[in-house]
């Protein structure tokens, strides 16, 4: 065998690795997921926490959605889609933090990161849009 066959192979038996730790995992979730269901109908949950966990999980579901239509042949690369994604993501987590910010007169940690974050992306915007 050439070095390039053994390299080959060893990339398919990776790649399947990770197909099957991902496979895996998934797996896991779901079934935590149905349980948290359970768990959730009890109702006696902090309501922000609530929220937060339904964008999180509509994240998830969304990105799986992506992969599998780029799976099924979409034209488009998965980094593109993923990105747009992020992008509404962000754009709908923004909108719900300015409300917040306008109704809470508290000092948060983190506001400086979070202001300096946003400065690098309206410069990166600027240069799409």
């Amino acid at each position: 065998m050439t070095d390039a066959v053994i390299k080959e192979s060893a990339i398919q038996e990776a790649n399947q690795a990770f197909t099957r730790q991902v496979t895996n995992q998934v797996a896991r979730i779901t079934s935590e997921l149905n349980r948290l269901e359970q768990l959730l109908s009890a109702g006696m949950v902090d309501r922000r926490v609530l929220s937060e966990f339904r964008y999180a999980v509509d994240s998830a579901r969304k990105t799986g959605w992506q992969v599998e239509k780029w799976l099924d042949g979409d034209s488009r690369e998965l980094s593109t889609m993923m990105i747009e994604e992020r992008i509404q993501c962000i754009t709908r987590m923004s909108n719900l933090l300015a409300l917040e910010l306008e109704v809470e007169a508290k000092q948060f940690v983190g506001l400086n990161s979070l202001q300096d974050a946003l400065k690098k992306l309206d410069s990166a915007l600027a240069k799409k849009v």
